[in-house]
């Protein structure tokens, strides 16, 4: 009878169980987004798919060029001249004014159904616009590599700035971060004189203000994750298999018991969770590293069973992780657009005094409005006359000096040589 008592008590208090009344979402709202398709950036990008030419049995070979372990020369006059058209695609896209993916201009297109452009072709795009720049570099085209490496962190950077999705958010980072790697390369072996220097290293301002972008997906996300919730409610499962990875027959069951599955408090959760995120977008990364995620689903399995809300639970800890990633690489594309400015503006002061500055504060403002900020703590990106580094103080919020390595995203102190 115990044994029967136990097995039934959920289902039987589903029966008595009510939701909460629909919550108030009204501060999460998206708006409806109208661009006319002559300025938008993405109906340039989506072309790219019918023209692109990716030579057959050369990945490996271009992902080592594009990292810099070795160069073939044939292959990439290959990659460039057969890709005129991509590349001419690519760069339209990068002088529109705005970007914005159709489907996600009005918010009530947002669905767990939404089907994207080909986002992976942006991304092989960006791979070959980089090879497009290292090629330029060696010729001595200075002025047209750069231009060529600014086009994919203009293209991001739209991206970002627009009315989006997670999804797409993080291809613009990808992109931005491609571009701006490229970038600090050429200009350490550059002969630009000083006045180009300067110029470059300014223009470089626009690239750190994403902040309403970044709200932008929050709420994106907000609204995916609610239709989700409206498909779960309407006896979806393969949804429900889909973003959870549960496939068993019991916890689909589980699905129809108003104890195991209440709507509205599942999105209070999400709502909560949005919120939180949007309070800390303005503010530096060591104050939002660590949003506090409440995991809801308990880990005894007995507790478990008899969880309220379990299906809303469940969701939740597995998607609310995928924004706290996003802060976590937002933080160091801030302090790569720093440190690249830094770069700049140290390689303009060389070229006019002969030698590095003792502080950065001496870029300001000859070289500078300001002087770049280390994004993980909100003061002054660090920088080593000495040791010819500049670094971030990283997300463990420890000064170590700066790291050693070929990967700055690796390391405790992201940390960039000055190799001029």
């Amino acid at each position: 009878m115990l044994i029967i008592v136990v097995i039934l008590l959920p289902f039987i208090l589903g029966l008595f169980t009510r939701d909460i009344d629909p919550i108030n979402d009204s501060d999460l709202n998206l708006q409806v987004i109208s661009i006319p398709d002559k300025d938008n950036a993405y109906f340039d990008l989506i072309k790219i798919k019918d023209v692109l030419y990716k030579p057959k049995g050369k990945e490996k070979e271009i992902k080592d060029m594009i990292e810099g372990r070795m160069w073939d020369e044939k292959l990439a006059e290959e990659i460039i001249s057969n890709n005129q058209k991509a590349f001419e695609y690519f760069s339209e896209a990068s002088r529109k004014p705005k970007f914005q993916n159709p489907t996600l201009s009005n918010p009530e297109n947002i669905n767990p159904s939404m089907v994207f452009p080909s986002l992976s072709l942006w991304r092989t795009m960006s791979g070959y616009s980089l090879i497009k720049v290292l090629y330029l570099s060696k010729q001595g085209k200075e002025n047209e590599a750069i231009y060529e490496a600014l086009s994919s962190v203009y293209i991001g950077q739209k991206i970002q700035e627009s009315q989006t999705v997670l999804i797409e958010y993080l291809v613009a980072m990808f992109l931005k971060e491609r571009g701006l790697e490229a970038v600090q390369n050429i200009f350490a072996s550059s002969n630009l004189d000083s006045d180009e220097l300067k110029r470059y290293a300014q223009s470089l301002d626009q690239f750190y203000k994403n902040e309403d972008g970044f709200i932008s997906i929050i709420k994106g996300e907000y609204y995916y994750q609610y239709s989700i919730i409206d498909a779960l409610v309407n006896g979806n499962t393969e949804i429900l298999q889909t973003h959870t990875g549960e496939q068993s027959w019991d916890i689909s069951q589980k699905l129809k018991n108003n104890y195991y599955f209440m709507p509205n408090k599942t999105k209070a959760l999400f709502a909560g969770y949005a919120r939180k995120n949007i309070e800390n977008a303005n503010k530096f990364c060591n104050n939002i590293q660590n949003v506090d995620i409440q995991m809801q689903v308990p880990s005894s399995y007995l507790k478990v069973y008899f969880s309220e809300n379990l299906i809303g639970k469940v969701f939740h800890d597995i998607t609310a992780l995928s924004l706290t990633s996003a802060n976590a690489k937002k933080c160091n594309e801030d302090s790569l657009v720093s440190a690249t400015q830094a770069l700049i503006a140290i390689k303009a002061y060389k070229n006019d005094n002969g030698d590095y500055p003792n502080s950065l504060e001496q870029l300001v403002p000859d070289y500078l409005s300001s002087v770049p900020l280390d994004y993980f703590d909100g003061n002054l990106l660090r920088y080593s006359k000495e040791n010819k580094i500049l670094y971030s103080i990283g997300k463990d919020l420890k000064d170590d000096g700066g790291s050693t390595g070929d990967n700055w995203k690796k390391m405790t102190d992201p940390t960039f040589k000055i190799n001029f």
